[in-house]
């Protein structure tokens, strides 16, 4: 699962563990394991905490991103013995949708950052090549007349 977002590899995770018979917990547990970077150092504090009795509130809340709130409060409830498969399910069609519109407005973007190395590299060039004999002209009438 290269390059899939955060979220959606530990929604997949604890749903792939869900539907195998196993805990949320041991979901998670694995993402944490398989997985390196910054979420999964987040996931692992909140797990922590969580696991202490503590109210990981303040890990959840420092998340810029609204969808991993709401996967680590979902994840909260299934930590806590309830059902929730189905919302899994549900979220995970939704993160898939913001990835696409994500990737769509990136795509949308792309000509106009793409126009930058254009106008950088290649219009100087141009113009040395469409004036140059132009000036070269003008310079060998006035020296040469």
């Amino acid at each position: 699962m290269e390059g899939l977002a955060p979220p959606l590899e530990l929604l997949s995770s604890v749903k792939r563990a869900i539907e195998k018979g196993q805990s949320v917990k041991q979901g998670v547990l694995h993402y944490i394991k398989k997985h390196d970077g910054e979420f999964p150092l987040i996931v692992t504090q909140w797990l922590a905490l969580l696991q202490q009795g503590q109210d990981p509130k303040e890990c959840i809340q420092g998340l810029s991103s609204l969808h991993r709130r709401t996967l680590l409060q979902i994840l909260e409830r299934g930590l806590r013995g309830e059902a929730i498969h189905g919302v899994l399910v549900r979220l995970e069609e939704e993160l898939i949708e913001a990835c696409n519109e994500e990737i769509t407005n990136k795509i949308a973007r792309l000509p106009f950052i793409m126009l930058v190395p254009l106008l950088i590299f290649q219009f100087p060039a141009f113009l040395v090549l469409l004036f140059g004999p132009l000036l070269q002209n003008f310079f060998h009438s006035l020296g040469g007349g």
